[in-house]
């Protein structure tokens, strides 16, 4: 029967094996001890030399401790020897053998000098005797005792040839005295076994700890290398969606452009279709961009730009984007908006918000939901509550889970991909923001966010308003330059933006064609490039060529899958090294040396696109670039900025 051990490999390891292991351990510890055993022998020697020095044969006696002195010599080379040896399982055992063998002539010298030293003449020298040879015995106990045979080598041969002295003179104190020393070699011997088991148990424990460390340490070493081979999948799988966020987002857009003008010329039983068909592209659009997102928040590639935030502005947007969606669904959308200031990014808080708030009306049938902000312990608590059926506890730790739809929404076609919450939870934790969720199934759920309180709160710009098709503004009389290497998009946006009254002059990059054209025109209004074309080309690199052509600083919008962050940043230092080397050049490339265009992440819709055409050509009562470096796609409902 397999015990506790065997999966630490103790179990499986052979007994023979073991044993020679642990006998190893056992004479280890006995040679540590052999240089104080040697002093006191030595110290010994000395004394009982120099006591019978005049009484004695001294040739004897001196032959005696030469030979004492040759022993412990001997003993302290073996334990060098030991300690300098490479010892194994093969040869532990001779090891072993050579000590009982010099704890046998240990105590042959040591029997000797209490059988030649007994003169019972002269009791003095007899105490002397006596003790040296008790101190010498009882004090070598640990040292032989740790391995047993050297102990019956040793103390029985050491101390019985005085013994027999003492009982051989039949004297009643000398008889005492041999029965008491019998005694307390007895004791000793028995104290002996009982010290050699006590140890032999502790280097065997010591052993079974230091396999148990080893395999626990390679437990461990195994458990690190599938962390690290997960973490590499991770790194992997995210270096997978940022390399394939370009390729999913252009046919995206393609279909996005196609769409609006289907929809625009679409007439009689096409138009439903129509519709539809734009419907799913949308949904298709959400889904890879929540993707997408969920891979950037993963991989560090968004990063939050914290600023003062005017909560009461933020709400009030977010409430007048979401109430007809309320009323719709015959829900009342309550907004308390007190004159708070909370350090955050703006757009990532929104975009939360908009999450929560999005759910929270989905999820709920009867009732209402309000969103609400109030002081806390030095923080700000923005909250939403609804009446919607809660959540169960079982299911409140798979919440966040990507693709996780609790059983609440089973049967009920509320849409959504499970994706909102994830995303919930990996921007509040880039934010620093704690969240926290409690509900009450059957009664509805609150939303938390906890957000740092800021002083001196000052009044921002409002965010700008829902757009929709009635916001479309005709660009007749603009001419475009449009930069694309992708022919389906560059067609479809072509015709997108012709079909909005602009003169388009539609490239891959920068052509002798494109030059020719430029040429001709008497003005350029505004670029629209995409950031990555063909052959590691930049669209930025374009963009600066077309202005020199044009001789001004032309409005550009980025049209591009890259984040925000990166167009921006190439942006500038595009500018800044084109005007080191041609500082002629600052009012026809540049409005300023930091510069920010607009930055549009595909895939984008056609009413979006056409808002910040018209916002960076001034028809929207804005100066140009009034918007630049935010990032928006498809939607109120997405990240900005990374």
């Amino acid at each position: 029967m397999a015990g506790p051990l065997s999966r630490f490999g103790i179990d499986n390891e052979h007994r023979a094996h073991r044993h020679e292991r642990i006998l190893a351990g056992v004479i280890a510890s006995v040679h540590q001890q052999v240089p104080r055993s040697v002093l006191g022998s030595m110290v010994g020697a000395a004394a009982l030399l120099a006591v019978f020095w005049n009484v004695q044969g001294r040739a004897l006696l001196l032959g005696w401790f030469i030979a004492m002195l040759v022993e412990s010599l001997a003993r302290l080379r073996m334990s060098r020897a030991y300690r300098l040896a490479r010892i194994d399982a093969d040869n532990i055992e001779a090891w072993s053998r050579r000590w009982v063998l010099q704890a046998a002539v240990a105590g042959v010298l040591w029997g000797a000098a209490g059988a030649l030293f007994f003169m019972p003449a002269d009791p003095l020298k007899q105490l002397v005797l006596v003790t040296v040879l008790l101190g010498v015995g009882f004090g070598s106990l640990t040292l032989y005792a740790a391995y047993r045979p050297a102990l019956f080598a040793f103390l029985p041969v050491a101390l019985l040839p005085l013994t027999a002295s003492m009982l051989a003179q039949q004297d009643p104190a000398y008889v005492t005295a041999a029965v008491v020393m019998l005694a307390m070699l007895a004791f000793t011997m028995f104290f002996g076994r009982n010290f050699g088991v006590t140890l032999f148990d502790a280097v065997k424990h010591n052993h079974e700890n230091e396999v148990l460390v080893g395999q626990l340490l390679n437990e461990k070493r195994v458990a690190d290398e599938a962390r690290r081979a997960a973490e590499e999948a991770t790194r992997s799988k995210t270096k997978f969606f940022a390399a394939a966020s370009h390729d999913l987002r252009q046919p995206l857009q393609a279909i996005g452009i196609y769409c609006s003008l289907l929809k625009k010329r679409a007439q009689g039983p096409l138009e439903p279709l129509a519709k539809s068909l734009s419907s799913a592209v949308d949904s298709l659009s959400k889904l890879v961009e929540e993707l997408l997102e969920i891979s950037r928040l993963d991989a560090g590639a968004i990063q939050p730009r914290l600023q003062q935030v005017l909560l009461d502005e933020m709400l009030a947007q977010i409430a007048e984007e979401f109430t007809p969606l309320a009323h719709g669904k015959g829900l009342e959308l309550r907004v308390r908006r007190p004159r708070l200031a909370v350090e955050s990014d703006p757009v990532l808080l929104a975009r939360v918000l908009r999450n929560l708030l999005g759910n929270a009306i989905r999820y709920t049938n009867r009732g209402g939901v309000l969103l609400a902000a109030r002081p806390r312990s030095g923080l700000v608590s923005i909250e939403v509550w609804d009446t919607g059926p809660g959540i169960a506890q079982s299911e409140l730790s798979r919440v966040f889970d990507e693709f996780y739809r609790g059983e609440s929404s089973k049967g009920e076609s509320v849409g959504g991909f499970g994706l909102g919450l994830s995303i919930v939870r990996r921007i509040c934790n880039v934010l620093g923001h704690p969240l926290i969720v409690s509900t009450r199934p059957g009664s509805g759920t609150l939303f938390r966010i906890e957000t740092p309180l800021s002083a001196l709160p000052h009044r921002g710009p409002r965010p700008p308003a829902t757009l929709n098709e009635s916001n479309i503004r005709s660009l007749t009389g603009y001419s475009l330059v449009l930069i694309e290497d992708n022919e389906e998009i560059r067609n479809s946006l072509s015709h997108l933006l012709s079909s909005w009254g602009a003169e388009v002059i539609a490239e891959p990059a920068y052509t002798p064609a494109l030059a020719e054209q430029l040429a001709a025109h008497r003005r350029i209004d505004l670029i629209v490039a995409d950031r990555n074309l063909r052959d590691e080309v930049s669209g930025v690199e374009v963009a600066v060529k077309i202005r020199e052509s044009a001789g001004t600083p032309v409005p550009v919008v980025m049209l591009t899958a890259a984040s925000v962050g990166e167009v921006i940043g190439e942006f500038q230092r595009v500018i800044k090294r084109t005007l080191q080397e041609r500082p002629e050049l600052a009012g026809v490339i540049a409005l300023s040396r930091v510069e920010e265009p607009v930055v549009l992440q595909k895939p984008t819709n056609a009413i979006l696109l056409n808002n910040r055409i018209a916002q960076s050509l001034g028809l929207l009562g804005g100066s140009r670039g009034a918007d630049s470096g935010v990032a928006l796609t498809s939607g109120p409902a997405t990240i900005g900025r990374p």
